[in-house]
């Protein structure tokens, strides 16, 4: 099948896994969402503590739905974030500190970090579909000139052949 630029719909903003990715490469969208979600969780949390939960037992349960709801693919989003939108997210978990919800004030830029490293640590395995992506050790040639490191990037063989024609 041979498919034309004139048969790809462009649209300004389209869901893919749960993340809304925008033509213009903000994620205004995709945070206005997980807030609205994580919001609508916070009076979960008012409901579940006027029935008698425990703190600890409201933690767990903000640590299981709003925690993770931020975490997920958030290497993959986070990079795209304004500074307005990581205060808007922090914000919200100072809420969750405030009002009992977290033992703890969790720092966003820490669960980024956290993930990223997650991430990383798990693509380096090699049952990981990721690893084939990642450095190779090569032994250095005396011709080059010295460097901190013995990896090279990996020849990229994905668009030897393209199925789009102009």
């Amino acid at each position: 099948m041979v498919l034309s630029i004139d048969d790809v719909e462009r649209v300004a903003s389209v869901k893919l896994l749960g993340i809304i990715f925008q033509d213009n490469f903000k994620m205004d969208m995709h945070v206005n969402f997980v807030l609205s979600q994580c919001s609508q969780t916070l009076y979960l949390l008012k409901l579940l503590r006027s029935q008698g939960l425990s703190t600890a037992q409201l933690d767990q349960v903000s640590q299981a739905i709003i925690v993770s709801r931020l975490r997920y693919a958030l290497a993959v989003w986070s990079g795209f974030l304004t500074a307005h939108l990581i205060n808007r997210i922090q914000a919200l978990l100072k809420r969750l500190f405030k009002f009992g919800y977290s033992s703890h004030l969790i720092s966003f830029s820490d669960l980024i970090k956290s993930c990223s490293e997650d991430l990383f640590e798990n693509a380096h395995k090699s049952n990981h579909c990721l690893h084939e992506l990642f450095f190779s050790h090569v032994h250095r040639l005396e011709s080059l000139h010295p460097r901190g490191h013995d990896l090279m990037l990996p020849a990229c063989t994905i668009f030897t052949q393209t199925v789009i024609y102009y």
